[in-house]
């Protein structure tokens, strides 16, 4: 396995390298990433190409058993450069030019940059090409990490053109498609398509364009991002045959899609940071839907060594949550895990971003605790590697998202939140949980849940129809079959196309902005709910009633499965899912285990991890501690235990 760290060689002087390599290698550190940033130390003015200091870095490493994944460069388009291009910045929605001075900083659409970025990667894939020691590629450094996937310049607006005559072919087509006669707004020539800049309406609404260009428009920008990791993946495939990953972390790319161009899924875990701090469920949420967009290894490519911001400091991780959110991550199988950053740097934007040193470089608490983490990685292989139970899929889909981010029906949704909080939910109940796309393999799952997929093709609809039909279990919610692909509300009754499997009509709604319902049962209600009348559904609960005493869930018996509706959004939905999950036989029964004790179910184990600060007692039905042969289990405050099938 791959247990790495990112280092940048041209930060620190080229005497203390043999230092940071011995305490590597002291702590089981085998890789090193470097060369994301790294353009300008490579080319420091047009034409001149020097990798000397690249090439003595990878080559001392490797004297201490140490490899490389080596980055391309062009995160970071150099100041020659960007005056050598002075139109190459983004430009945001109101007309700003994103300029110079920290990262991320060019057009996707870029007729010159791309052609700068063939150049430069084809010069750094012939170069390392057949050096050994270089194990592996990364694209870039998380493409749509910094918002840069919509731009609204002139040159996105041409490329959206030309993308919009691929799409549909004539101008009839876009405007039955996105019904430009409301307002009219009918296009008679291509150049009168636009961008959704800002427009009269946008200081009250937020956004006042027709949802059919907006919807167009995030795909068009999604496949933007696609087309310029693609060029990059192509010219490393005719250059070399080593290992091509990326990061993945953009909300404004289609992953499932981005992930076909790479060997492996990458993946940037930061808990806590200047923006985020992530609960168990979800840091393990984010962990399955990058293992989700594919069926290939799943290498984390930043894990976070310390506390970190750019301007402002997250929470200090607590003693233990280090290891525990390295385990947390080996967990899922990974094959790498390469922290972010070997020594904190004390110049530049991340001078408050730590890593695994800080600014003296002097090992100290995080070097020994990230060590403990390599070696209980190291010493649970065995049960890590071990293929994870399928049982419940929860559904992530990326066209839905954009949609739901531009209309999200109520202020206060938010479509990734709301996923979420099921499979919080999901985690908490010790249900295995696996997610990813409508494309999956359904039959695999013995429930799948979709989670306001408004937006559903006749394709997909029949698919999800026939696995229940076979036998699936499936959950909807508020919000399903509202809309077409084309992002026009549907003129069927809701929900949709899901109306005939779930046997109910939705005959009214709420929004609830300001508004909870509290039940003692289940918990509150909030934001969104529907009044269902039942045509062939029953109550699932006969007391879980609507304030119009409508059922707040419903089952329907529809061919061998079942088909459940949510009528609501909840705050939690642990109640209502445990009850869902016996009823199809999906609820787990390993014993007596608290809620803030992660479980994963493996072949033939179970790995726990205890995300509280305090010892919890885990009681076993059918396993026993792989340390002890107990059922019983007293798990240290972030603690980490094995139990195998007794």
């Amino acid at each position: 396995m791959i247990f790495g760290a990112d280092y940048y060689p041209e930060h620190w002087p080229e005497e203390r390298w043999p230092e940071d390599a011995a305490l590597m290698k002291k702590i089981g550190i085998n890789t090193i990433r470097i060369g994301e940033f790294g353009w300008s130390v490579i080319e420091r003015r047009e034409g001149e190409i020097d990798f000397s200091l690249y090439d003595r870095a990878i080559s001392l490493f490797a004297g201490y058993g140490i490899r490389t994944i080596m980055g391309t460069p062009t995160a970071t388009p150099p100041a020659w450069l960007c005056q050598k291009y002075p139109d190459i910045y983004m430009m945001d929605r109101h007309g700003n030019v994103r300029g110079y001075g920290s990262r991320r900083h060019y057009c996707y659409n870029h007729e010159g940059y791309q052609e700068e970025t063939k150049r430069v990667v084809k010069m750094v894939a012939r170069h390392y090409s057949h050096n050994d020691n270089v194990i592996a590629w990364q694209v870039d450094n998380e493409l749509g990490c910094e918002d840069d996937v919509l731009c609204y310049c002139d040159r996105c607006r041409e490329a959206f053109t030309d993308w919009l005559k691929r799409k549909y072919g004539t101008l009839d087509r876009v405007n039955e498609a996105w019904g430009t006669v409301f307002w009219s707004q009918t296009y008679t020539e291509w150049e009168q398509i636009i961008v959704p800049k800002d427009t009269v309406v946008d200081g009250y609404t937020g956004n006042g364009h027709n949802p059919g260009l907006m919807q167009d428009f995030k795909r068009f920008s999604s496949d933007s991002m696609y087309g310029y990791a693609k060029l990059q993946t192509e010219i490393l495939r005719e250059e070399s045959s080593k290992i091509i990953t990326h990061n993945i972390v953009s909300e404004q790319c289609d992953n499932y899609r981005l992930a076909e161009l790479f060997d492996t899924i990458g993946y940037d875990a930061y808990p806590y940071s200047e923006w985020d701090h992530n609960s168990s469920g979800r840091i393990g949420f984010l962990y399955d839907l990058s293992r989700g967009y594919a069926d290939k290894p799943l290498w984390i490519l930043e894990q976070q060594s310390g506390p970190c911001g750019w301007n402002v400091l997250g929470e200090t991780p607590k003693t233990g949550q280090l290891k525990l959110w390295s385990q947390q991550a080996a967990s899922r199988g990974i094959e790498a895990l390469v922290y972010f950053r070997w020594r904190t740097c004390p110049f530049g934007t991340e001078q408050y971003w730590y890593g695994i040193l800080d600014h003296d470089g002097v090992p100290r608490k995080r070097y020994q605790e990230i060590g403990q983490a390599i070696s209980s990685i190291q010493e649970n292989m065995e049960y890590l590697r071990l293929p994870e139970k399928k049982k419940v899929l929860l559904v992530y889909d990326y066209d839905n998202k954009f949609c739901h981010d531009e209309q999200p029906h109520v202020r206060g949704f938010v479509y990734k939140e709301e996923v979420v909080r099921y499979y919080e939910a999901l985690r908490r109940l010790h249900i295995p949980v696996s997610v990813g796309s409508l494309a999956e393999d359904l039959e695999a799952y013995e429930l799948v849940i979709l989670p306001f997929v408004s937006m559903t093709g006749r394709e997909d609809a029949e698919r999800i129809d026939s696995y229940v039909k076979n036998g699936g279990n499936i959950i909807l919610t508020p919000l399903s079959g509202q809309r077409r692909t084309d992002n026009q509300i549907t003129t069927e009754t809701l929900p949709g196309v899901f109306r005939n499997m779930s046997g109910v009509t939705v005959v009214s709604f709420h929004a609830m902005e300001k508004e909870k319902i509290h039940y003692e049962e289940i918990g509150n209600m909030q934001l969104w709910r529907e009044e269902l009348e039942l045509d062939s559904a029953e109550s699932f609960r006969k007391e879980w009633l609507s304030p119009e005493g409508s059922a707040l869930v419903s089952e329907n018996k529809y061919g061998k499965g079942l088909v459940f509706y949510i009528s609501c959004c909840m705050e939690s939905y642990d109640r209502m899912l445990q009850e869902i999950c016996k009823e199809t036989g999906t609820a787990s029964s390993y014993g007596d285990i608290p809620e803030c004790v992660e479980c994963i179910e493996k072949s033939n184990c179970l790995i726990l991890m205890n995300h509280s600060g305090e010892k919890q007692e885990v009681m076993l039905k059918g396993y026993k501690d792989s340390r002890s042969d107990q059922n019983s289990i007293i798990m240290e405050k972030y603690g980490f235990a094995v139990a195998v099938s007794s």
